[in-house]
């Protein structure tokens, strides 16, 4: 029998990177469905009612959707393991910090829908400035303020290689030259009356975006 081809590192690397693409988006898709079925249970709870049999449906539908979802992320990871060969203890660590931060992150949106109590029909609600509960509040600027710093370093230092770390910063250039370039652009607009008032949380959203697409362009392209 021959043996099956082999792919080069270039050819490997962009089937991961793929792979990861479709995982993130699954895991977006997780976080979203997640953040609905909360909605649909506060809602109701609101209302001062028990959830209906339409409520119920709608809630098994999304946690069968998330399900599929799971399973989903479990077998691209599973696919990309058994396609590059045992990975080295910085890939695993990385692996691991990666999808810790994905976890609280999902956590950390599911509060917030719960404490909002609905689901937004306008997106733009999405990044309002609506008072949080002062514990909530504390929890999450020491979580983001502290904590964050201390696990961005440990990635820095233990986890990634220096094509990593290169892809990394020069996402960090690109997003910094569309912030400088396109904040003020909006400022000027909005105060000419041509644009909305700039939305603080809304730039530091599309700021991250940059980054991270720049990120995965350069490591996986």
């Amino acid at each position: 029998m021959t043996d099956l081809p082999e792919l080069d590192e270039t050819e490997a690397e962009g089937n991961v990177g793929r792979s990861l693409a479709w995982i993130a988006a699954a895991a977006l898709g997780t976080i979203f469905t997640a953040g609905a079925i909360v909605g649909v249970i506060a809602a109701a709870t609101e209302s001062g009612r028990t959830l209906s049999g339409i409520d119920i449906a709608i809630v098994a539908g999304l946690v069968a959707i998330i399900g599929a979802l799971v399973y989903t992320q479990w077998n691209l990871a599973r696919r990309i393991r058994i396609g590059g060969g045992p990975m080295t203890t910085r890939e695993k660590l990385n692996r691991n910090i990666m999808v810790g931060c994905g976890l609280v992150g999902a956590v950390i949106g599911a509060i917030l829908v719960a404490t909002d109590g609905t689901i937004p029909s306008d997106p733009q609600t999405m990044f309002s400035d609506s008072p949080l509960p002062l514990a909530l509040a504390v929890f999450l600027a020491v979580f983001w303020g502290v904590i964050m710093p201390i696990i961005a370093w440990f990635w820095h230092t233990r986890a990634i290689d220096e094509q990593e770390a290169n892809a990394y910063r020069d996402g960090g250039y690109y997003a910094a030259y569309a912030y400088l370039m396109g904040a003020p652009t909006w400022w000027f607009l909005w105060r000419g009356g041509l644009a909305p008032e700039p939305n603080g949380t809304l730039i530091f959203c599309l700021f991250a975006i940059i980054w991270t697409a720049v990120w995965y362009w350069k490591k996986y392209r």
